[in-house]
């Protein structure tokens, strides 16, 4: 049976997910959930995660709702080698631990901002938020000195996670690449990817035009300065 993924393309996380699925050649039933409007609640969704959180991953018997979760059981299950996602313990480590700094660092600074915009109706970003956010750019940048990738020459879950995020955040404050240019250069090459616009760029051009129509001004369309 395909799997079936309940998501929104605005969500980073459905679309680590998306992006992974194509990495591996596989095929997801997607199922498009409300994630911004409360009023529209998906019964069959909330029976299966009563968490009511997306990406919701329906595999068979099995049901996953964390976004790490689900990369990991994909590549496991259906990867063809375990490049996008190593076994080796070592190897695992390192793209562990960029998983971790996208879920605790950049990841709860930029839903912040972005949710008290588009849930609180917040018209102004407050400086310190933008600033949380470059800082976490200025860590990216030096995990990327002398890498193609963030765990080094070969692309992993970590970079389609972090990649999803990090162009969410630029929605917020774009990447200089004076100041960040190994980020911008691994941000481009990710752009590149086969799959990029269809898994992640759509859903992020709807996430802007949400975020323009709710503080009533163009946002910078520019993803590097």
């Amino acid at each position: 049976m395909t799997p079936k993924l309940y998501g929104n393309e605005m969500d980073s996380g459905v679309r680590a997910v998306l992006m992974t699925t194509k990495a591996l050649g596989l095929t997801l039933d997607f199922v498009e959930v409300s994630i911004y409007c409360k009023e529209h609640v998906d019964e069959n969704l909330l029976k299966i995660n009563p968490d009511y959180t997306v990406p919701t991953l329906i595999d068979d018997d099995f049901s996953s709702w964390d976004t790490h979760a689900i990369l990991g059981h994909l590549v496991e299950k259906y990867g063809s080698d375990d490049s996008l996602y190593p076994k080796d313990p070592e190897r695992k480590n390192m793209v562990d631990q960029k998983l971790f700094f996208e879920s605790d660092t950049i990841r709860p600074r930029v839903n912040t901002v972005i949710q008290a915009i588009v849930i609180e109706n917040e018209k102004e970003i407050p400086t310190e938020k933008i600033s949380a956010i470059t800082e976490s750019y200025k860590l990216f940048d030096g995990f990327l000195e002398n890498k193609t990738f963030l765990t080094g020459d070969d692309l992993t879950v970590a970079d389609l996670c972090c990649v999803a995020t990090v162009s969410t955040a630029t929605v917020i404050t774009p990447i200089s690449t004076e100041k960040y240019p190994n980020l911008s250069h691994w941000y481009r090459t990710c752009k590149n990817l086969s799959y990029y616009e269809e898994t992640n760029g759509h859903g992020l051009n709807k996430l802007d035009a949400l975020v323009e129509l709710k503080l009533g001004r163009p946002r910078t369309k520019e993803l590097c300065e």
